[in-house]
């Protein structure tokens, strides 16, 4: 039997049966005529027909029961950058798994672009998935963030489900889903998730779909995910999209400024693209007039709004998801004064114990309101704002703000005391009136276990730290912490850093109206300007530091200036004047009870005595301050002794003693990260080495000595190294 003749017998079969059927229900029923019986049959008839046509006809293509999906938002034109993130979320999507389809999870702060993203690799990968593309907006962190049961019905009606049949229980909702994607090439884009509980239920179960999910917070947690991290853009490309919004040609004709624009807007892409739309709304507005207003940190989020685009409300959703303890931790964090910070000063802000100010920067973090950094010198992570962030941060109100200054300040000068109390001990120091805040002992051990490892991690914060309370007039806070830092900005030739803090530390202090103070300023600066080889300026910075000290009573103070004077005469070759101030300045402070300013008035004499062609008793007076700074455990007062019986050494004809001793101060400057000392330590072992005829090895080490030199602009020890290696080489 051909198929033809099955299919007929098939259909008229059905139309017989169909016949059969109808007329014997009507039977029962009594009330069956003769016209309802053909018109029954007929029907029956026409059916059956119509199948076998059907059936033997040409096949056409099904037509589905409800359009296929295509929900993705208009792609941007004016897309910039991410060409390594674009490329890797495409090829993740086109990667196809056995068991799973890919998830990919986009994670960033506000405004980084990570819809954008999502929809450009969305688009640009929509033909391999024909089942379709859902989209959704999860509004994460709005009032009302979206329910996963609403998302889920949306889905299913999208999927061609009858709103009727949609199960009311979500977990029904999520089979479903689950049932209908599976095997589907269908792609799922689920745009600004607050977190995984608000993504998993969402999910597809099997292979087939793809998902691409974006959130403010990483989405490490769900099983299988793909992060894509989202960082800044690169600054030429910041460039690229402010000239795409705003007019290449006006970009183009004012580079420099279009690069000081986007550096204000932080790189944001959201604040970039709002820069460059106001000024295609102004074309009378230059890019240096918008500039000058984003210069202004107060004001800068004032300018990042227009239309429906706002830096600020962006940032602010994140923030008004925190809880008010976090909320309060980001205000004040938003007035510390330095460009990055461990937890210990939110410890102090916050007045709170260390570990609970790390569990509200973890959440910072979390929230991508706060950027961590590698750990610092100390072993401590730390952590930078971005620009718009601390700004955000600064601008909202904070009554606790005049009590969190005053304790930070107390927190650092509490550890910058007692960082100088380690680094160099015995001094006598000269203190102020502001409060002391105590870190948790714990802790500050930790923190300076080696406290020239702890000064290097902060010293970009010292001065601005200073500015912060001469901008409060917290005056003793000011000059105390410039005066106590002094040793450290000097060992580091920070110098810089260190005129910044010295001259509001002198100004806090004129104006406390503390003569005391004022006087211990213009000590420090002495040394400042005798380091920097200003002997002039260092000379009158003293004279007035003695008369303070003498209209006080202040007889310390009075043998300290004496010390200095004693240098300035020493560094001056005025040998008699040096050994006159040095000599009373020694006696003056071992009677004060200052054994180590005593010790190093003695070296300091040593050094004179050693120009002066005395050797015997300037190695002996080395000897002996050595010997001192050894018992005080000053270990670079210990590394100068040595180094300065070292020369002496070599200048009484002895060059193997002497390479010992160089080679002990080398090995104590290095422990301290000292590198002056270092470089001064090198500097005589090349003279050993031009002492004993080596002159390549004593050339190896002028050239080493002339590398840290040049990096700590150490003029006068580059001068000394000219002649030593014209000496060697005759060059």
């Amino acid at each position: 039997m051909n198929s033809q003749v099955g299919r007929a017998l098939w259909a008229v079969t059905g139309a017989a049966g169909a016949f059969a059927a109808v007329a014997a229900g009507w039977q029962v029923l009594g009330d069956v005529g003769p016209e309802q019986f053909a018109f029954a049959g007929v029907s029956a008839l026409i059916g059956g027909a119509l199948t076998w046509f059907q059936a033997d006809g040409p096949r056409r293509p099904s037509v589905p029961p409800h359009p296929v999906p295509r929900e993705l938002p208009r792609d941007i034109a004016d897309f910039t950058g991410r060409g390594p993130e674009l490329s890797e979320l495409e090829n993740l999507l086109r990667t196809r798994d056995r068991s799973t389809g890919p998830l990919v999870a986009i994670s960033g702060r506000g405004g980084l672009g990570k819809t954008t993203l999502a929809v450009r690799a969305a688009q640009r990968v929509a033909a391999d998935f024909p089942d379709g593309q859902l989209f959704t907006n999860l509004r994460g962190y709005d009032a009302t963030p979206a329910e996963p049961a609403e998302v889920l019905g949306s889905f299913l009606r999208s999927l061609g489900t009858d709103p009727h049949a949609i199960p009311e229980a979500q977990q029904d909702r999520e089979q479903l889903l689950r049932t209908l994607t599976t095997g589907r090439r269908l792609l799922i884009v689920l745009d600004n998730a607050n977190g995984p509980g608000q993504v998993r239920p969402l999910l597809p179960g099997g292979p087939g779909p793809a998902v691409v999910v974006t959130s403010r917070v990483p989405l490490s947690s769900i099983e299988g995910a793909r992060p894509i991290v989202l960082g800044l853009l690169q600054p030429g490309e910041a460039v690229e999209l402010l000239g795409r919004v705003a007019g290449s040609d006006r970009v183009a004709d004012d580079p420099q400024e279009a690069a000081r624009l986007v550096a204000l807007c932080g790189y944001l892409p959201l604040a970039v693209r709002i820069a460059g739309a106001r000024l295609a709304e102004r074309p009378d507005l230059g890019l240096a007039a918008l500039a000058e207003r984003l210069a202004d940190e107060r004001h800068r989020l004032d300018h990042l709004e227009i239309g429906d685009l706002d830096v600020r409300a962006t940032f602010m959703i994140s923030y008004q998801g925190l809880s008010d303890e976090q909320q309060r931790a980001f205000r004040l964090l938003g007035r510390f004064p330095g460009p990055d910070f461990a937890a210990w000063p939110l410890a102090a802000l916050m007045g709170v114990a260390t570990r609970d100010a790390e569990r509200h920067l973890d959440a910072l973090v979390a929230a991508q309101l706060l950027d961590p950094l590698r750990p610092d010198e100390t072993g401590a992570t730390r952590y930078r704002f971005h620009d718009l962030l601390r700004a955000l941060a600064a601008e909202q109100p904070e009554p606790e703000a005049d009590a969190a200054a005053g304790r930070l300040l107390g927190a650092y000068l509490t550890l910058a005391a007692e960082a100088e109390d380690r680094f160099q001990p015995g001094e006598l120091r000269k203190t102020g009136g502001h409060p002391r805040h105590e870190i948790e002992a714990g802790h500050r051990d930790r923190l300076l276990l080696d406290p020239v490892a702890w000064f290097i991690a902060e010293l970009h914060n010292v001065a601005p730290c200073v500015r912060f309370a001469h901008e409060r007039q917290l005056w003793d806070a000011a000059w105390e912490l410039a005066h106590i830092a002094a040793p450290f900005f000097e060992m580091l030739a920070a110098w810089d850093d260190w005129d910044t803090a010295l001259g509001l530390a002198q100004d806090a202090a004129r104006q406390s109206g503390n003569r005391r103070a004022e006087s211990i300023t213009l000590f420090d600066a002495g040394a400042l300007y005798r380091y920097q080889g200003r002997p002039d300026e260092a000379a009158a910075a003293y004279e007035e530091a003695l008369a303070g000290y003498e209209a006080s009573g202040d007889r310390h103070g009075v043998a300290a200036v004496l010390l200095g004077q004693g240098i300035v005469h020493r560094n001056r070759g005025t040998w008699d004047l040096a050994a006159q101030s040095l000599t009373a300045a020694a006696e003056q402070l071992a009677a004060a009870g200052d054994r180590r300013l005593a010790a190093q008035a003695l070296r300091s004499l040593a050094v004179v005595r050693r120009g002066q062609g005395r050797l015997d008793e300037a190695i002996a007076s080395f000897r002996q301050a050595r010997e001192e700074f050894h018992r005080l455990g000053d270990r670079r007062a210990e590394a100068f002794a040595w180094r300065g019986l070292a020369q002496a050494l070599l200048d009484n004809g002895a060059p193997d003693t002497a390479a010992d001793a160089f080679g002990r101060s080398l090995e104590l400057t290095r422990e301290l990260h000292d590198r002056r000392g270092e470089a001064r330590a090198l500097q005589g072992l090349g003279r050993v080495e031009a002492a004993l005829g080596t002159s390549s090895a004593a050339l190896r080490r002028f050239a080493q000595a002339r590398e840290i030199a040049e990096e700590t602009h150490d003029q006068a020890l580059n001068g000394e190294l000219d002649h030593d290696i014209v000496s060697v080489s005759g060059a």
